[in-house]
């Protein structure tokens, strides 16, 4: 078992935000979408990597979106602040997966289809807190740093696993001390997201609430973690929402994450 102070060692080791990135995010605050972009355009890698997630296909742009004012001008003032703050999970993103089965490219299509479903499912509940839409950075952010700590025991872990019906939340529990929602909480509170974010994330995950935002983000939860890119990676083991939807609530969901695709 990992020590809580090993593993408060690692978190507290996760670089600060990139001052360029807070400054973005400061014009962005002010509704100074120039000013953003040509701080933005200052900095190749995080240029790039704006580019790398807006041109994803499910943003649906015909046309490859390289330039910052291009970017921020098509994303609209609240999705800007969305994708700049996933920029978040660049800086402890590792170089490559040791322990499941992924890749960094995998990872930012969970991060786009994650920010573009969320933000459809504010949308259609009318729900405008720019906190909750910036907070799904917050779930895959986790699902690295489970990365990270598995490491040192992994040998540990795949036995685990060939031995016993367990799911990697419990090993995560098991190794650590903590819950997926506990590592989703800490990281929430060093990015200094507000206490209302952590409230909704702890009735999301505990189950607690039949609140439709709660239901919905597990739904989306459920529904990304079912594709099979992603259960052969085994990241879906640490979802287990066993809560059982009404048909009324998985029509609903279906119908707005389907919402603008082609038929």
């Amino acid at each position: 078992m990992l020590a809580k102070q090993d593993i408060d060692r690692y978190l507290d080791s996760i670089p600060p935000i990139p001052k360029i990135v807070k400054t973005t995010l400061m014009h962005l605050e002010n509704s100074d979408m120039i000013q953003a972009a040509n701080t933005a355009k200052d900095d190749i890698v995080f240029l790039k990597y704006l580019s790398s997630i807006v041109n994803k296909p499910i943003f649906g742009f015909r046309d490859e979106i390289k330039n910052t004012k291009q970017i921020f001008g098509i994303l609209g003032l609240d999705r800007a602040k969305q994708v700049v703050r996933s920029y978040y999970m660049q800086i402890i993103m590792p170089k490559s997966w040791e322990v499941f089965d992924f890749s960094n490219k995998k990872f930012q299509n969970l991060q786009a289809n994650l920010m573009i479903e969320w933000s459809k499912i504010l949308d259609s509940l009318s729900v405008e807190d720019e906190n909750l839409e910036q907070s799904i950075v917050l779930v895959p952010a986790s699902l690295i740093v489970c990365e990270m700590l598995f490491r040192d025991m992994k040998d540990t872990i795949i036995a685990l696993k060939q031995t016993r019906d367990i799911s990697y939340d419990t090993v995560l529990y098991k190794m650590t001390g903590y819950k997926l929602l506990d590592i989703v909480l800490i990281i929430a509170k060093k990015w200094e997201f507000s206490q209302s974010v952590a409230t909704f994330l702890k009735e999301t995950f505990l189950e607690d609430s039949q609140k439709e935002l709660c239901k919905f983000l597990r739904l989306l939860l459920s529904y990304e973690m079912s594709k099979p890119y992603i259960i052969k990676s085994g990241l879906n083991d640490f979802f287990d929402f066993s809560l059982s939807f009404t048909q009324e609530d998985i029509e609903k969901f279906q119908n707005i994450i389907n919402y603008g695709k082609s038929t």
